[in-house]
């Protein structure tokens, strides 16, 4: 089986190829049971389709806009050397015959699945015997989930640090149908190299073609399709002639797979502290937003298990700069508003691990509504998101008020905390509902329809904690306080 020619995608219309969602126009939808693995396909599908497309922007463009034909793909894929999308090759080193092999089971590779014995994820999302088979099809997708979104401290020691670091928040643009999403998250080659800066003298070829000599992985030296599928194990799968229903995707198959084996690469990206400090840099990864520090480059990950996606926005749209911090939109944000000019209807979908040191104690998976023309109109998301962050800010000052009473820290700080906690999570539908209207509405009437919700949100979380303390005296009087300071702020 190849992934760039047979059919291997999971899909509600059965198992289908690359080839067959880009060439026809047929609706396809993803069918896996995990939003994990539904947003590594994706990711993994568009560097596929960078793979056999290579675009100029000029390309992309008119495959967006007229289609690509059968005879246009198979044209394409002549150039490319297949042999290494091979299934029994694809993203696999062999092992030295010297290397300690850890082994584990398929569980490991969907991460809100814990099955070891981490208190704060275990069946975060499912039981682990939810996940105990999947069909070698399926394999592929959590082998690339294993290298781009899945942390290396998961594994402990026999961890490693891919080519985006651990954790990554991930940005993808969601076209319309599945085909247009695909596209519109392929990688055009000429503003790549325009942006990435690399060396004269890269190495485009994939690293299971060309592993690896150096300790340091230098950034400069990694070419395009190289860095896309970049990897940190060497990994195989052990498939056995027994037939299963793959708890991955639920289709049937005439082979299974339960475990996997692996050694994690010795060497460095400029996504670790040793990779930074030998001067290897940061290598653009399309999808990744990235923070740019005084010391180096790192991933935008999700904070803790109380964040929102809704907080970041306008950095993961625009960017954002303070003192010490420059975020920076993905590649693949950039190149949407530089480079393509259609006229579709889209979204921005946010997905990633929330992780807590080796554990994972949350998942982000979320879509919100864009301007059609992100370079002309992203100042609308930037007046939501601040509108947002605006009233946490002034419920948390309304809040301070109960800190003067003489009452223990950790008592008065816990009512605070749970309270902003619930406005941040109640804010995050209320963002996302708010921007369905961002191209139909003035963006005057967005903000001010922003402000009027939140508020409303914010004041009704403020009257409940008033209401659950109204006999205690000492703090009813701090709130009656912090309620003027709310309502002040409103005036």
């Amino acid at each position: 089986m190849n992934l760039l020619k047979d059919p291997f995608i999971s899909t509600t219309d059965g198992k289908v190829s690359l080839k067959d969602i880009l060439t026809s126009n047929k609706d396809y939808q993803l069918q896996y049971f995990f939003d994990e693995t539904q947003l590594a396909m994706l990711q993994m599908l568009s560097s596929l389709s960078t793979v056999v497309l290579k675009p100029t922007a000029k390309e992309l463009n008119y495959y967006l806009s007229d289609g690509l034909s059968a005879e246009k793909y198979d044209e394409l894929l002549e150039k490319v050397d297949s042999k290494w999308f091979e299934s029994e090759r694809f993203m696999r080193l062999a092992f030295s015959s010297k290397a300690k092999v850890a082994d584990a089971p398929i569980t490991k590779l969907v991460s809100g699945i814990e099955c070891g014995g981490s208190a704060n994820a275990l069946g975060l999302f499912s039981e682990s015997s939810k996940v105990s088979v999947c069909c070698p099809d399926c394999t592929h997708v959590l082998n690339y989930n294993l290298h781009m979104n899945i942390k290396g401290e998961c594994f402990g020691p026999t961890g490693a640090t891919g080519i985006r670091g651990g954790g990554s928040i991930s940005t993808l643009i969601s076209g319309e149908n599945l085909k247009s999403t695909i596209l519109l998250n392929t990688i055009c080659v000429d503003y790549f190299n325009e942006q990435a800066h690399l060396d004269d003298d890269s190495e485009s070829r994939v690293m299971w073609d060309c592993p690896p000599i150096s300790d340091i992985y230098s950034a400069p030296k990694i070419g395009l399709e190289r860095g896309l599928f970049a990897l940190a194990y060497y990994i195989d799968f052990s498939v056995s002639n027994k037939q299963c229903t793959c708890d991955i995707c639920g289709h049937t198959a005439e082979q299974s797979v339960t475990t996997f084996q692996r050694v994690k690469f010795s060497g460095a990206y400029g996504s670790t502290k040793k990779g930074r400090d030998s001067g290897a840099g940061w290598w653009l990864h399309p999808y990744t937003p990235r923070s740019v520090k005084e010391d180096g480059v790192y991933a935008v990950c999700a904070r803790d298990q109380n964040w929102q996606s809704w907080q970041e926005l306008t950095s993961y749209v625009i960017g954002k700069d303070t003192d010490k911090t420059s975020v920076k939109p993905a590649f693949i944000i950039n190149q949407f508003q530089n480079k393509l000019s259609i006229d579709l209807s889209l979204n921005l979908l946010v997905g990633g691990n929330i992780a807590d040191q080796g554990s994972i104690a949350g998942r982000v998976y979320d879509l919100y509504a864009m301007p059609s023309s992100l370079s002309k109109n992203n100042a609308r998301i930037s007046l939501v998101i601040d509108a947002g962050l605006a009233q946490k800010e002034r419920l948390s000052l309304a809040f301070n008020k109960i800190f003067g009473v003489g009452y223990d820290k950790n008592f008065v700080g816990g009512i605070k905390s749970q309270a902003i906690q619930k406005f941040t999570s109640n804010a995050q539908q209320i963002i996302q509902q708010i921007l369905l209207d961002v191209d139909r509405k003035e963006s005057g009437f967005l903000r001010k329809e922003a402000i009027e919700a939140l508020n409303k949100e914010a004041q009704s979380i403020f009257k409940s904690v008033q209401r659950k303390y109204q006999h205690d005296l000492p703090l009813f009087k701090a709130l009656v306080k912090g309620e003027y300071v709310l309502y002040k702020a409103d005036n």
